[in-house]
């Protein structure tokens, strides 16, 4: 696995040779199972939900003697497909992994030193809401950040942030899908679906669904794609598996996707391909389209991007004969280029003028199914504005989720108002956030920090106090609405006790909250709180179904075209699909998407590009044993052209510098990237010894990313660091 080669069938293959490991139990975890043989009897099957990625695929979990002995897909839920990936499998040892977190701990050394003492949750407690307080009560509760990404349980989290008096809650979506979300929103009023089963042409761009993770959206290319044919295109530096899989695999020069889109748009409306009549009824702004991308032609496109014009033009026209069955999928990780939302943006109208909109095969809104909601007692608002004056910076972006680099910026710069202790939910921002030297001085600054996690991420290795959560099949978890072309409800129900000292992250708020005089904000359990989510589901005997399948979807085949009637109103100013945007001019941004040529890297440097792979969830379970026997390590592609010129061999290593940081790691010279680009894997080069697998192991991308951002949604922008490469 020197590569990160691998076509689906030797995936799948591998998928299935991890769940035999799982069931043979042969790894780090025999201890756990001599305790107690259990007869056939004794077996159970209990339905959960994975959360070893954020799919939620649903599982059926197999416990014999209380101990978890195989995780199986549960076949009733339609995003699942009947499948469980590498990583669902291996969730098993998540929970008897001897390095995972097993009890509370307090840092007694310096930090980052890892030095610890395993304390009582009382102490533990006691310990954190002593110097909350404390910074509470001398810089006011807007001084604390509530940092948290996307789980079941999350919401408990940021209600304690919130009902302490903090507005700074910040999540992942900036580093992340927030510049798409934006993007498709600001043109639809929703963020779609995408029909990919049943699309005949689909243009992708860096998406790389056959390799980086395995989602329904890839089973759907794979069957719609693979299975039957329908055409690929796909746009990327690299040739990975998904390039390997397309019809046409074109190495597009980093950060012109946008010229590529605008020049197709001018293709179609030039020669009258676009969808008129669904255009003239359900979209506004066309006629400032067609004349304002009369500039972007073919011809100037492949100057920008290095694809012959005459691939753009014929790559228009079938997009534009496949009609409403054609597809630029937008993808799911978004943080490239500071253009982003541009860009996502052009994709929407492309997909608009062609008529794809709510169509099988196009783009389509998510159906969405009702749940109950618990009632719990509601605190005052906080009264001080976010420290990353988001409103202000940002006013179209998601204020509830935070500008995450923004936010760092004027954190250390003290401004508007000190931030001095840091409360973190199994987030990683030394790994998730670029320029880690950075993330390091926030630390520094910080009078308290304390993390909430199933194991000692870099993060926590930096704390001042650690909460262990229990893994997920230790817990019981709110229940989940999942919205789509067939939207479902999954409950992730506890499977086997804790086997250590941890707990679910409601019992640790509501530790917390007692002694922050909170309590009364979070005076419920996790039965009733899930029982009232059931309640309002559009299932008979909800409670008792759920715990018996721990899924529902809703039955029948997808239904299209609701929206496209007469009488509706897109969630718009207009009321329709706005191809020229009021709503991004009255901010102060451009209404359609303008093209601004990227900064090339100098003769001497290289463009970092990053990406995934599907055995990890961006930093995580790189850590996991099983899962690292797939990949220990990260290398760094580099073409053989340059690599000749700088005398690096295949295997050896080398520095990779950029302003802000150096890291060391083995070369994979291969003609399966651009000259002008350098490419590595996120997850490696940990610098906590409790993940003792990727400890020191490989290079961790976050020490030489640069800080940029997408400039209307502030979405990290992770592609615009120019390093350079010599031999170590």
């Amino acid at each position: 696995m020197g590569t990160i080669r691998m076509d689906r069938r030797l995936f799948l293959k591998s998928a299935g040779a991890t769940a035999g490991a799982v069931a043979a139990l042969q790894v780090g975890c025999l201890k756990y199972f001599k305790k107690g043989r259990s007869s056939a009897g004794d077996t159970k099957e209990i339905p959960t939900t994975c959360e070893l990625c954020p799919n939620k695929c649903s599982a059926i979990a197999v416990v014999e003697g209380g101990f978890v002995k195989k995780l199986n897909p549960n076949p009733e839920n339609p995003k699942s497909r009947d499948m469980l990936c590498a990583r669902g499998n291996a969730a098993i040892k998540q929970v008897y992994d001897p390095d995972r977190l097993k009890q509370p701990m307090i840092r007694v050394g310096a930090r980052g030193e890892g030095k610890w003492k395993p304390v009582s949750w009382d102490e533990a407690f006691d310990f954190a809401a002593k110097k909350l307080s404390e910074v509470k009560d001398k810089y006011g509760p807007q001084a604390s950040l509530w940092s948290s990404t996307e789980g079941f349980q999350e919401v408990f989290f940021k209600n304690l942030g919130l009902s302490f008096g903090s507005p700074n809650l910040v999540r992942h979506p900036t580093l992340c899908l927030a510049s798409v979300n934006l993007a498709y929103s600001a043109t639809f009023g929703t963020v779609p679906s995408f029909d990919l089963l049943n699309s005949k042409f689909v243009i992708m761009s860096g998406a790389n669904r056959f390799e980086s993770i395995i989602t329904p959206d890839t089973m759907d290319l794979i069957g719609g794609v693979m299975e039957r044919k329908a055409k690929l295109v796909y746009l990327d530096p690299r040739f990975t598996v998904t390039a390997a899989k397309a019809d046409e695999w074109y190495p597009i020069k980093p950060g012109t996707d946008l010229a590529f889109i605008l020049a197709m748009i001018h293709v179609i409306i030039a020669e009258g391909r676009h969808s008129k009549d669904f255009v003239a009824t359900y979209t506004t702004g066309f006629e400032q389209l067609a004349e304002h991308v009369k500039q972007y032609t073919p011809e100037w496109a492949e100057k920008e991007t290095e694809i012959p014009a005459k691939d753009i033009v014929r790559i228009a026209r079938e997009f534009a004969d496949a009609g409403a069955r054609a597809l630029y999928y937008a993808g799911r990780r978004s943080s490239w280029y500071q253009n982003d939302f541009q860009m996502r943006r052009a994709q929407a109208i492309l997909n608009a003028i062609v008529g794809n909109w709510d169509q099988m095969g196009g783009m389509v809104p998510n159906a969405k199914l009702p749940k109950g909601e618990f009632l719990f007692m509601p605190w005052d608002e906080p009264k001080a504005p976010r420290v990353d004056e988001v409103q202000k910076e940002f006013p179209l972006a998601a204020a509830g989720d935070g500008v995450y680099l923004k936010l760092r910026e004027n954190v250390l710069s003290g401004k508007p108002y000190p931030i001095k202790a840091w409360m973190v939910y199994k987030q990683d921002p030394m790994n998730s956030l670029p320029d880690q030297a950075k993330t390091l001085k926030m630390i520094e600054q910080m009078d308290f920090i304390g993390v909430i996690d199933v194991q000692m991420s870099d993060m926590a290795w930096y704390a001042d106090v650690v909460f262990p959560e229990s893994a997920y099949l230790e817990r019981t978890d709110p229940v989940e609405v999942m919205p789509g072309i067939w939207p479902a409800v999954v409950f992730r129900q506890q499977v086997v006790k804790p086997i250590h000292d941890t707990k679910p992250n409601l019992e640790i708020v509501q530790g917390l909250a007692k002694r922050l005089g909170l309590g009364d904000y979070f005076d419920y359990t996790i039965e009733q709180w899930v029982e009232a989510e059931f309640k309002d589901l559009p299932i008979p005997m909800a409670s008792e179904h759920m715990k018996k399948h721990g899924v529902w979807a809703a039955s029948g085949q997808p239904s299209y075209g609701k929206t496209l009637t007469p009488d509706h109103r897109f969630v718009t100013k207009t009321g329709k699909i706005e191809i020229f945007s009021e709503r991004l001019q009255e901010a102060g941004y451009d209404p359609l998407p303008v093209y601004a040529a990227p900064v090339q890297p100098p003769g001497d440097r290289f463009r970092l590009i990053l990406g995934r792979v599907g055995y990890f969830t961006h930093a995580n379970q790189s850590n996991n044993v099983w899962l690292h026997e797939f990949m220990k390590e990260n290398d760094l592609w580099i073409n053989p052209k340059p690599a000749e010129r700088l005398g690096i061999r295949d295997g050896a290593y080398v520095s990779v510098s950029s302003s802000v940081g150096s890291v060391k790691l083995k070369a994979r010279v291969t003609g399966e990237i651009r000259p002008d680009c350098v490419f590595m894997l996120h997850g490696f080069g940990k610098k906590s010894k409790m993940q003792s697998l990727v400890y020191n192991v490989g290079a961790s991308d976050a020490v030489i990313l640069e800080t940029a951002w997408d400039k209307v949604s502030g979405n990290a922008a992770f592609h615009e660091t120019f390093v350079k490469v010599a031999n170590a």
